[in-house]
């Protein structure tokens, strides 16, 4: 395939549509799909153009509990939201916000009062017995998409999941207290095997590239846990799904937010692929010392719709030097503020000079 870059590229051939503030991302005549140079940058470290996380396609089908409990079906049908409550795959209810835009654990009664408990208590679900044909049917021109790489979301990951099990507090201090500690392995041995049979069943039945684990490991100021801890707590159990992913195929995306910078290492260590992540991260200083491991998306400057052009064309010349880098590029953050179109025009038409000039 001749990879070196002509002008005749510049002809957009797919709209990703804006959402949540975004403008419209257009996708040009690339040599490769959107989707195939987000393979590349990551299994490969080599994308043909600038990658961005927004050439992920998310996947979250109704057939998953915890999509339709959390509010965040996207399969392809008619999305749902359920303010009285709906329970997740393990029977745990969740409530929908409106003014928060999300779902929450209905409060005040948690199944767990400690982690050893787990095994009396917990009833683990059938997703054999769950309609994967009938998904399927539904999902069939979702996730036939022809440009994006489409990724399934597991709600909800590790320590999400304890939590929604003990409350916030309960699986802090489960993580800590010797007591309990073999009780969250054995737990997280069982959530991990249910997780790779998870895979294995979207493998089966749909065309996907990659998995999404939903995991929050901080808040906006701090991690809730040590490096110490993430490593003897979750790591073996975030490796083994990670490997099985890879095993399969697919990379593994990690959705974790909060100021999780700390620690982070346990996020490489692991072997997951990608991290979008949130701006109060020191994401030029995590790139710049683990963007030849992991593909980071770093924030693009605000670009407002009134910016001059030249002004434009600076900025996207200076994002491409710095992070389409061989052998460690970054992608473009899902919450860069891109209100000018002529910003996405320039950094394709560079990264593909700076790649294949």
């Amino acid at each position: 395939m001749d990879m070196k870059f002509s002008e005749d590229e510049m002809r957009v051939r797919y709209v990703i549509p804006g959402a949540r503030g975004r403008i419209d991302l257009p996708v040009y005549e690339a040599p490769v799909t959107a989707g195939e140079n987000m393979l590349r940058a990551i299994f490969d470290k080599a994308p043909v153009f600038m990658p961005n996380y927004r050439y992920f396609l998310g996947f979250n089908p109704r057939i998953f509990p915890d999509a339709e409990a959390r509010a965040s079906i996207r399969d392809g049908g008619e999305p749902k939201v359920h303010p009285e409550g709906f329970p997740d795959m393990f029977g745990i209810t969740w409530v929908f916000v409106e003014v928060a835009g999300g779902s929450m654990v209905k409060p005040g009664a948690p199944l767990l009062s400690t982690m050893n408990e787990w095994k009396e208590k917990v009833v683990w679900p059938d997703i054999d017995s769950w309609d994967w044909e009938g998904q399927k049917a539904l999902s069939r021109e979702f996730v036939a998409d022809p440009e994006l790489a489409v990724m399934p979301t597991i709600y909800t990951g590790y320590f999400e999941r304890m939590i929604s099990m003990m409350d916030f507090e309960g699986a802090a201090m489960a993580l800590i207290d010797e007591d309990q500690q073999k009780a969250v392995h054995e737990f997280l041995d069982k959530l991990a095997d249910l997780y790779c049979r998870m895979i294995d069943k979207f493998v089966e039945h749909f065309s996907i590239r990659g998995i999404c684990v939903h995991d929050d490991w901080g808040s906006q100021r701090s991690p809730f846990f040590s490096l110490e801890t993430a490593r003897n707590m979750f790591v073996p159990h975030l490796r083994t799904v990670v490997d099985h992913a890879h095993a399969k195929g697919l990379f593994y995306d990690m959705h974790s937010c909060g100021h999780i910078e700390s620690i982070f290492p346990a996020i490489v260590e692991a072997g997951v692929d990608s991290w979008a992540g949130q701006e109060m991260n020191d994401k030029a200083a995590m790139y710049r010392e683990y963007g030849k491991d992991i593909l980071i998306g770093v924030e693009t400057p605000d670009i407002s719709e009134d910016m001059p052009r030249d002004e434009v064309r600076r900025v996207a010349k200076e994002y491409v030097d710095a992070y389409m880098v061989p052998g460690a590029p970054a992608m473009v953050g899902y919450s860069s503020k891109i209100l000018n179109p002529c910003f996405f025009e320039d950094i394709y038409r560079f990264s593909r000079q700076k790649v294949n000039g």
